[in-house]
């Protein structure tokens, strides 16, 4: 159960910080490889960066 779980340290939080970063940089050069374009194309915190807090559309479905 989660209340009998430690709470998860500053250092610990950091270093799961470092490796989802690693797994980005990756994810976004693997898309650009297989779909075309540049790495930062599919850099969705660039893109939601831009959004200055509006809402994202669906498409319209």
């Amino acid at each position: 159960m989660a209340r009998d779980r430690e709470p998860v340290s500053e250092d610990a939080l950091e270093e799961l910080s470092e490796k989802i970063q690693e797994q980005r940089e990756v994810i976004r050069a693997e898309l650009a490889e297989d779909l075309g374009g540049n790495p930062e194309d599919y850099d969705a915190e660039r893109y939601f960066g831009q959004m200055d807090g509006r809402a994202a559309t669906d498409g319209g479905e």
